[in-house]
Parts: structure tokens; sequence; C-alpha cells
């Protein structure tokens, strides 16, 4: 299974300032967070430390360091030094990943070619088998694609996708995810070549979306100049002949906009909005966003949604979930953040949402990937909305959204 790799604690930790050993989560001298030395994070900042990097560190000067990374990249001073850091970095995702596959894609945003450049010097020298997707693509097909990819080659992968998700567009950085994925759920594999172009990659995950239902009445999809260009469009000729698209430029500036569904959108009707890299993709109906909990329980209220067992997160109102476990419905409360709900969700052989509408856990022939998806969750909830949405949310459970 293809997961983000969480720092569960363990020690010793390290320092990402001073490079101090220490038992404790908290430097308390530097008043920052430490990384277990078992994790990417704290591997790369040993690294540094041990070769006399730790001190202005381009990396850590300019970027938010946790299970990804994500850089201011116009704060980046040295760009020689930053990278030199970030094939250190990569490095050490091998290291604690140990695949037996590297793949490295991209989005649109600025200064991805930076990374492109470190990855293929990185796996030119460590002489790892990789592969790089020549073009652009969002970051849920990114994940298809290493979840194809180790499948068909029976090996462990990890999957590195340049993007800041929806981080201002001064930012870039890395996504990562690793493991073995098992399930039979793709429809026709691709064959393994060093590189391969984002067309090819695009129009089989788009095949494979496809053999979902077509929706056929109107629905909106605000792209917000992102990533969401870059698949959705190919999507709506095949399934949403009715759709209306808004901001479907790709701008690596996003034209502005600040790429993240928001509480409230100008256009009026039933659709979606996703955010800067189409890993989410929130509903709105007459302007303002659904709770993805309130649709959740409508559907299963009427018949259209039966899984047993779902895993929310801590924002999800006990009204919801109350309701729902009076339907029959098993309601794991988990916690604020995609990766903890795909761990839990793992465990619990189930389908996890937060209610901004990050989702994953979905089912294709019994088999469930944990990834967040957008493009095939919406496909995934309109094929199953029969019914009109205003029968979806009107009803109980009885709760005002704010």
């Amino acid at each position: 299974m293809l997961e983000v790799l969480l720092d569960n604690s363990e020690f010793p930790r390290i320092c990402p300032i001073c490079g101090e050993i220490t038992h404790k989560k908290l430097c308390i001298r530097d008043k920052v967070k430490t990384f277990s030395e078992r994790t990417i994070s704290g591997d790369f900042v040993k690294s540094l430390d041990e070769m006399n990097l730790l001190k202005n560190s381009e990396i850590l000067s300019t970027s938010k360091l946790g299970y990804d990374l994500r850089t201011a990249m116009d704060l980046i001073k040295n760009k020689s030094r930053f990278i030199q850091e970030t094939d250190i970095f990569f490095n050490s995702i091998e290291k604690v990943t140990k695949p037996k596959i590297m793949i490295f894609s991209r989005d649109h945003r600025n200064y991805s070619e930076i990374f492109l450049d470190a990855f293929e010097k990185f796996a030119s020298d460590s002489g790892i088998e990789s592969i790089v997707v020549d073009g652009f693509i969002p970051t849920t097909v990114s994940l298809y694609f290493g979840g194809l990819i180790s499948k068909s080659e029976k090996s462990k992968v990890t999957v590195l996708h340049s993007t800041a998700s929806h981080n201002p567009p001064n930012y870039n950085g890395i996504k990562i995810s690793s493991g073995k994925f098992k399930g039979d759920i793709f429809e026709k594999e691709l064959d393994f070549i060093k590189q391969i172009k984002s067309e090819v990659v695009l129009e089989n995950y788009s095949n494979w979306v496809c053999l979902l239902n077509k929706f056929s009445n109107e629905v909106t999809f605000d792209l917000v100049n992102g990533a969401a260009n870059l698949i959705m469009p190919r999507l709506a000729k095949k399934m949403y002949p009715r759709a209306t698209f808004m901001n479907n430029q790709l701008l690596a500036d996003f034209g502005g906009m600040k790429p993240e569904p928001k509480i409230s959108v100008d256009w009026n009707g039933f659709g979606f909005a996703f955010d800067g890299d189409a890993d989410r993709s929130a509903m709105y109906f007459k302007s303002k966003m659904v709770l993805f909990s309130k649709f959740l329980a409508g559907m299963t209220r009427e018949g259209l949604f039966k899984d047993k067992k779902v895993v929310s997160d801590q924002r999800t109102p006990p009204q919801i979930v109350n309701y729902l476990e009076s339907l029959g419905v098993k309601v794991i409360v988990g916690s604020i953040g995609r990766p903890n709900q795909q761990v839990i969700a793992q465990k619990e052989n189930a389908m996890w949402f937060e209610e901004n509408w990050h989702s994953g856990g979905y089912a294709v022939n019994d088999e469930r990937f944990q990834w967040s998806e957008a493009p095939f969750a919406v496909a995934y909830w309109l094929d199953k909305l029969t019914i009109p949405i205003e029968k979806i949310l009107k009803g109980d459970p009885k709760y005002e959204q704010k």
C-alpha cells in the first residue's frame, strides 16, 4: 500500500537547528520540533550535520519540512547549495524507504525543473531503478501511476511528486509516498521505461476513471487555474457532457487565486472546486461548500452509499456521527491531517475523509487504495448520485452548517 511516512516519535531524535541528539519532541534551546532519526527528515538533518551543512542550510531556512517538503522558492539565496541539499534529501528518502524503484513526477508550478534536475542527478549517481514522467500530471495521477508500477513490477516503489499542494504560488516542493501495492484495481498496465510521457499516464488514468458511469446533469468544475486542468477537461469529454468550467487555465501562479477550495464560491448551482495540485475537490451547492459528512449522511440515508465503516476527522459534527451510526455505519473519528486518516483507514480497511474533502480508501474490484483522490472521487460520487442533490442535503441529520 502506498502511504505517507509519519514521524511516530521514535527515539533518538535530532534538532534541525543545532543538530543536538535528544529524546525530546521539542528542542528546548531552539524551541523547534525535533525529528526521529528513523524518518526521512531526521536522516536528512543528521546527514547535513555530518557534512557540516546544517548551519545556514538553504532547505531548512526556506522550507516546511515534515512528511513532505514545501519550499518558498523565491527565498533561496544559493541555488547550487539548494540543489546539493536536495540531492542529500533524495538520498535520505531512498535510505529510509528502501524501494526497488523510484518515480519522479511534477505539476505545473514554477521551479519544478530544479527538483527534476536534482532527481536525475541523484538517480544517475545512486544507480537506483527510476522512472521520470516527462511533462505535467496532478498529484493523484502520480500516486495512481506509482501503484500501477508497483503492482506490475511486484516491487516496492517510492513516488516523489514535485508540487506544493495548496500553498501559495511561490512555493514548490516534494510529496513523498512509498510502499508496495498489490490491489487488482487497474484496467491496463504500462510497461516499465525510464522516461514516460505524461500524456500516456494521463490517458491510462482517464480510461480507468471512465469505467464509472457518465453523469449527464449540469455540473460546474472550478479548476482554480491549477493542476486539475491537466485531467478534468479530458474526463469531461467522456463523462460530463453538461459540464461548465471555471478558472480553467493552467497557470503557474494560479492567476492570483489562492489554490485552495473556499467556504463559498462566486458561482451558483452544483459542482466541485479543486485545490492547486488536484488531490482535493470540495463539493458546492448554491455557492456554499457542503460538509463531506453531511453529504455522506444523505447518501447513506437514501441507500446510495452502503459501506458499513468510515474514518472521519475531528471536525465532523457529533450530530452527524451519531446519525451515521444510527444508520448502521461505524464512524471511527480519527485526527486532522490526510496522513493520519490514511493510516487509520488502512488498518480498518475503510474509506476515509476530512470535512474539507480530502478523501481516500475508495474500493475498486473490492480492493481499496488509500491515497487521497479528487478526479476519481468526483466521478465516484457522481456515479452514485442518481437522485437530485437537493434531496440528499435536505432532512436528517438536523445540522446547521456555519
